[in-house]
């Protein structure tokens, strides 16, 4: 069906559809639930439900899948919980830009690429990028993507992001692991014998570089001895200093640190290893946006 200006003027003016209840609905789909989007508030998670069930009776479209609890967005659910956001979100930078206002940049990725590339980085670029605001998000690849596809985040950093629609990826170097010893502790030539000799702080689960330390003590034939698992390398290094054991660090940030080389313990192979870096960002924003196009330009994303 063709849907010109007026068919689209005569939707709104029906009673039951309003940006209010699209916003609603924008909250339920980013939330989860229509329990989490009223915080445990049983008023409004009632007025919640009366919003959702008009919007439904107004466009003839079932917006929740209430086979089961709790209820999930359908697609369509999805699909206008996205243009309701990208339609504030322009409304809101046509109107701040009319203000002299500057929009916060935000930015998605890993905590460790945030403290020891993106912190850098800007610190360099503070006058060039005088009267810009940053915001933070330590999150993971798939809610970057996520991100930068809805026009939530606008650049992001993570080591499995693709190309979709109007997100734009490239994959910039990557980079290794080293060990570093306690503090006190002198490297030496035994290699991975080393580590029989002390606990060593690594990340959880079982990730591409436990995959090949894992490998790695089977090729050389030693048993690593694990004392922590953590979740964030800027945790497994405070940990490890706490407890003066060994821990690995990505290669990102060592030249930050010049007592580390005196700490560096080799190991033959481990060079071998190459953690994946890419960049993504969303065309659409970097278009209307320079400080985003700047910001993609200065990490490598753009000529």
């Amino acid at each position: 069906m063709y849907h010109d200006s007026r068919v689209m003027t005569e939707i709104f003016l029906t009673n039951g559809v309003s940006l209010e209840r699209l916003q609603t609905l924008a909250k339920v789909v980013s939330a989860g639930s229509i329990a989490l989007a009223a915080r445990g508030d049983p008023n409004t998670q009632s007025l919640i439900s009366r919003q959702l069930g008009e919007l439904e009776k107004a466009l003839g479209l079932e917006l929740l899948e209430r086979t089961k609890k709790p209820y999930q967005p359908t697609p369509v659910a999805l699909r206008l919980a996205e243009s309701c956001e990208r339609f504030v979100r322009e409304v809101g930078d046509v109107s701040a830009e009319a203000l002299g206002w500057c929009r916060p940049l935000k930015v998605g990725a890993g905590e460790w690429v945030i403290r020891e590339l993106l912190v850098p980085l800007i610190g360099r670029r503070t006058r060039q990028w005088e009267g810009i605001s940053w915001v933070m998000h330590n999150l993971t690849s798939s809610r970057i993507q996520e991100g930068l596809a809805a026009e939530r985040l606008d650049v992001g950093l993570a080591p499995r992001l693709r190309a979709d629609g109007s997100v734009r990826v490239k994959e910039l170097p990557g980079y290794g692991m080293r060990l570093l010893l306690p503090v006190g502790t002198v490297p030496d030539q035994s290699g991975w014998n080393r580590l029989t000799e002390m606990p060593v702080v690594v990340l959880e689960g079982d990730g591409g570089f436990r995959r090949f330390l894992a490998e790695c003590e089977q090729e050389r034939g030693v048993r690593l001895r694990i004392g922590a698992e953590c979740t964030s390398y800027p945790q497994a290094v405070e940990l490890a200093e706490a407890a003066n054991w060994a821990v690995f660090v990505p290669e990102l940030g060592w030249k930050r640190r010049h007592d580390w080389a005196a700490r560096h313990q080799k190991l033959p192979g481990i060079e071998a290893y190459r953690h994946t870096l890419i960049l993504g960002w969303n065309e659409r924003v970097s278009h209307r946006r320079p400080e985003v196009a700047n910001l993609v330009k200065a990490l490598g994303g753009m000529k």
